[in-house]
């Protein structure tokens, strides 16, 4: 079909879903999705070809968008849709610069008073007794709750072979038996690395090869969780009502208060609802790497890596 049969916009939305599809395998209901927002972009943009939008046509939208009242979570998600959709133009040569590039989603607010804040955070893994191998696996277990941003259930099943150091990720199963990975930063990493160097396995016990284990060998149940989070959390003084799931809250809170990516945030989580919408997409890896060392607290203060 020659390019001008048909709408100019159209035919590159047709091309980037079906990018999507078949390179990245996204859903058919993610994928009608991403169509809703461009189409929606393309309407109130008041824009015809794709090769000719230019930052005042987005100017033009989000200021429609702040017009209709939409949240600033709605409006950040619009936003990380356009920004994908034409860095995908400009990959494809379609576009010389992304009429996006210097749009920033609005920050999104998600303090509560039961998220922890990153000097919490800090207070909390940094007072953790780290003599015992006890005291490193849970200074490495809280550290990969808050800066992975896992589930309980996913932390307790990890494996050595889920582990890679070298890549920089974590293969994490969630909900589903679904798999995802995580960018493993500098500190969790070092954590782990300096409990894993003293992990005693007793034998006949752990042939799963699970990361942490309990005193008698056997899988970290999340009881024993529970109870290792409350007792570093008072040894800290927070009197915040803090359980394991809270550091996973903690982590999206913060990347997104830094301005990560909406969309990078909800791969990192895995199909978690952040932004009180259920958009579930892949990003490529390079790409999460970078937002999670950019965004997250920790990483912004990572040590020095020669040490």
């Amino acid at each position: 079909m020659a390019f001008d049969d048909i709408d100019r916009f159209e035919l590159c939305i047709q091309d980037y879903l079906q990018h999507l599809r078949l390179e990245r395998g996204l859903a058919e209901n993610t994928l009608s999705a991403y169509r809703l927002d461009i189409k929606d972009f393309k309407k109130h943009g008041k824009v015809t070809d794709a090769r000719l939008v230019a930052p005042a046509a987005v100017s033009r939208y989000v200021s429609h968008l702040d017009k209709a009242g939409r949240r600033p979570a709605t409006m950040a998600r619009k936003i990380s849709t356009l920004k994908q959709f034409f860095k995908y133009l400009q990959e494809k040569a379609i576009i010389p610069r992304s009429p996006v590039e210097s749009f920033s989603a609005p920050r999104i607010s998600r303090y509560h008073p039961h998220y922890l804040s990153p000097a919490e955070v800090s207070s909390i893994i940094e007072g953790v007794d780290t003599a015992t191998e006890a005291g490193k696996r849970d200074q490495a277990a809280l550290e990969i709750l808050y800066g992975c941003g896992l589930r309980i259930s996913e932390l307790i099943e990890l494996r050595l072979g889920d582990i890679e150091f070298e890549a920089g990720f974590i293969r994490v199963t969630g909900k589903g038996s679904k798999q995802r990975l995580v960018p493993l930063g500098d500190f969790a990493r070092r954590a782990l690395e300096s409990y894993l160097a003293v992990k005693k396995d007793k034998p006949g016990r752990n042939r799963r090869n699970y990361i942490f284990t309990s005193k008698l060998g056997e899988r970290f149940s999340r009881v024993g969780l529970w109870k290792m989070v409350r007792k570093w959390v008072l040894k800290a003084g927070v009197t915040k009502r803090v359980t394991p799931h809270i550091f996973r809250h903690s982590f999206a809170t913060h990347l997104l208060e830094g301005g990560a990516d909406l969309r990078a945030v909800q791969e990192m989580l895995g199909h978690a609802d952040i932004s009180t919408t259920q958009i579930y997409t892949t990003v490529d890896r390079d790409y999460i790497i970078a937002e999670h060392k950019k965004y997250h607290p920790r990483e912004l203060a990572r040590p020095d890596k020669s040490g």
